[in-house]
């Protein structure tokens, strides 16, 4: 059987590490992803890497939407299962999977539609067009299977089960670095697909690890196992979680939109300044992905002992997550400044444009990481206290300003004006989200 964990009691430290360990080790998976998918398409060139790049963003706002079933059913579900209320999880998770379907074949039927107009707004050369509408079209195919994943991992980390999730998509990423060489370069009876093949690679892993989760609940977790076979239809309980994830979710389709806009302005100054950040915001994701699955834990933890009133255990919680994400930004902003160069070359080998450009975009991405490791963790903790929009509010005041930032910086310092605007805002969002939770602290947890 698969043990939930009761987060109110025991050792804060340990009881945060065991259960944010295996979360951000289950975020580094989904980094992951996209460096195989990065490493073998690089080989195919700059055209490739730019249109597998534009998709990127519509997985990024599939994720994005995810958030709204993903952090309302989190937070309601780690809240009444720190009261011990069985019956009321149920019911949180039964709600939390059918707004994920409906969510996910709206979003089907979205990129099924608009996708040639999507990749249109970019205005690249026609073969890096004809790869991202060809990588999109098998991506809405199979795109629901990318909501489903998180919100079903999201159901065992509320319960204080991390290792479950981790296990479990550590195999998806394994099918995943089988089939993409296979896939993407041919062997034996199986064409050469490039980036069509890379596309169906990832969509199929991420079936495997939706069908090794049902089977896992279905054999090893009785609460979970009734949240999926028992369909009780509250339109209540949907919209309340709908309510509560939705701040979370805007705050990050909204940053979508916003790199969107920004990745349109890079394409002006050509494929090798668009393949450079595909690359370098996927080595730069180590940060935010990595902390965003400590995010989860740290809602978790904060939820439990909220919905439990045990508020000076709240109150540590946060000040020992802080350390932690404050520790992996900095080991993160070391990594990707001492080592740019090493880094880029890794996924794109031979082409010299491609490689300055990503350098330097880590270069000056680097000196935000602390900032970002910081913003996302505080979310978590705002979050966890049923507080989504005070985090969301900062995310996209901020994400606005990349705009007219980028436009005054671009003259200046050509390409690289956009990515000075990403981090000056970066560091911005972390400093407002220290200064608002100190005054949560004061106010509530004091």
């Amino acid at each position: 059987m698969d043990r939930n964990v009761n987060l109110t009691k025991g050792d804060i430290t340990s009881s945060l590490l065991k259960l944010s360990i295996p979360l951000a080790l289950t975020a580094f998976i989904q980094i992951t992803y996209g460096f195989v998918d990065m490493f073998f398409i690089g080989r195919l060139g700059s055209n490739a890497l730019a249109g597998v790049g534009l998709a990127g963003f519509l997985i990024w706002i599939a994720n994005s939407i995810t958030m709204i079933p993903k952090v309302g059913m989190g937070v309601f579900a780690s809240q009444a299962f720190g009261r011990e209320n069985k019956k009321e999880t149920v019911r949180v998770l039964n709600n939390g999977y059918i707004l994920t379907i409906i969510l996910a074949i709206i979003y089907t039927l979205i990129l099924l539609i608009f996708r040639n107009l999507y990749v249109g707004f970019f205005k690249l050369s026609d073969v890096a067009s004809q790869d991202a509408k060809d990588y999109i079209f098998i991506l809405a195919l199979g795109i629901t299977f990318f909501f489903i994943n998180p919100v079903l991992s999201q159901s065992f980390q509320s319960l204080g089960n991390s290792l479950t999730p981790f296990k479990i998509n550590s195999i998806g990423l394994i099918a995943n670095i089988i089939l993409d060489p296979i896939l993407i370069f041919g062997w034996g009876p199986i064409p050469r697909l490039e980036v069509k093949g890379a596309a169906i690679a990832t969509v199929l892993a991420q079936i495997i690890v939706s069908v090794i989760f049902v089977v896992r609940i279905i054999r090893k977790n009785e609460l979970l196992k009734n949240s999926i076979s028992s369909w009780d239809l509250r339109v209540e309980w949907m919209s309340q979680i709908f309510k509560l994830g939705l701040p979370s979710a805007l705050m990050n389709a909204y940053m979508a939109f916003v790199s969107m806009m920004l990745n349109k302005f890079m394409a002006g100054f050509g494929e090798a300044a668009v393949a450079a950040y595909s690359v370098g915001s996927q080595l730069e994701s180590i940060t935010w992905n990595t902390t965003e699955g400590l995010q989860i834990g740290i809602a978790a933890m904060v939820g439990q002992n909220y919905g439990a009133k045990l508020l000076d255990r709240v109150h540590e919680v946060i000040k020992k997550s802080f350390k932690i994400v404050f520790f992996i930004g900095a080991i993160s902003m070391l990594v990707l400044f001492i080592f740019r160069y090493q880094l880029i070359r890794i996924f794109v080998p031979s082409d010299p444009e491609t490689i300055k450009l990503g350098a330097l975009y880590l270069a000056i991405l680097s000196v935000s990481q602390i900032f970002m490791a910081v913003e996302i963790g505080l979310t978590g903790a705002f979050n966890g206290m049923g507080d989504t929009k005070t985090p969301a509010r900062i995310a996209i005041i901020l994400n606005t300003m990349r705009i007219p930032f980028s436009l005054v910086f671009m003259p200046i310092f050509g390409v690289a004006g956009v990515w000075i605007a990403m981090t000056l805002t970066s560091v911005f969002k972390g400093i407002f989200n220290m200064i608002l939770m100190k005054k949560r602290v004061r106010k509530e947890l004091l």
